[in-house]
């Protein structure tokens, strides 16, 4: 990772944050950006952090390929802020808070943001997919190359609605049945299966994204996908 100062940005409206891997960013009509750089992910056209190791894999060794884009969902890519084939292996899913509402495509089409995440939920379960699942998206630094990620819309200081719950299921039986998720949660950086920004650490951003609340949901939503849509 790069290891330059943070440096915020005005803006001109407030709204809530989006948590990713610097901290809490400000979100389409934010205050400021308080993240720490160097989670940061470098981007297309530029090199690739020496902590992350290196370019990738070769191609012959590159994890097999389920598919790209979810069926189903709201499709919406974004031309910039993600690393294309970007993705070494296939840990899992990680869970993220938005702390805010409303899609957060827009955001994360800002060139100047350097962030994203490859699925959005909202509070009513519609789920919008913003990067390829053979892409890098920027959202939990030294983890990004091996980890999809899904922000949640709302506040860490309030739980995942059962609609919410529902939508991240099917999410985690898409990745399941496509790219060999284990049906369980992952409570380090280095296991598989179901896991929360937090437990990256500081090469993560050192934050407690998504909070207790939500964190505790982990368990019920892989129980949802055991029960509702078994493999």
């Amino acid at each position: 990772m790069t290891h330059r100062k943070p440096k915020p940005r005005l803006v001109s409206r407030r709204t809530a944050m989006v948590c990713t891997a610097g901290g809490l960013v400000a979100t389409a009509l934010g205050v400021v950006e308080d993240g720490d750089d160097v989670s940061r992910d470098p981007g297309p056209g530029r090199a690739e952090p020496l902590d992350e190791g290196g370019p990738g894999l070769p191609a012959e060794t590159s994890p097999e390929r389920g598919q790209a884009w979810m069926p189903d969902v709201t499709r919406k890519p974004l031309a910039v802020n993600f690393t294309p084939g970007g993705i070494r292996e296939m840990r899992g899913l990680v869970l993220h808070v938005q702390e805010g509402e409303n899609s957060l495509h827009d955001r994360f089409s800002d060139p100047a943001v350097q962030c994203s995440s490859h699925f959005w939920v909202s509070q009513s379960g519609e789920i919008e997919q913003y990067v390829s699942a053979h892409d890098r998206a920027w959202a939990q630094g030294t983890g990004n190359p091996s980890w999809l990620s899904v922000e949640t819309s709302g506040f860490a200081s309030r739980p995942l609605t059962a609609q919410q719950v529902d939508a991240l299921a099917r999410i985690y039986a898409w990745g399941m049945a496509q790219h060999g998720w284990p049906l369980e949660p992952a409570s380090t950086p280095l296991g598989q299966g179901f896991g929360i920004h937090s437990m990256g650490g500081r090469d993560w951003g050192g934050h407690a994204c998504p909070g207790p609340l939500r964190s505790a949901q982990t368990g019920a939503i892989l129980s949802a996908v055991r029960l509702r849509y078994p493999r």
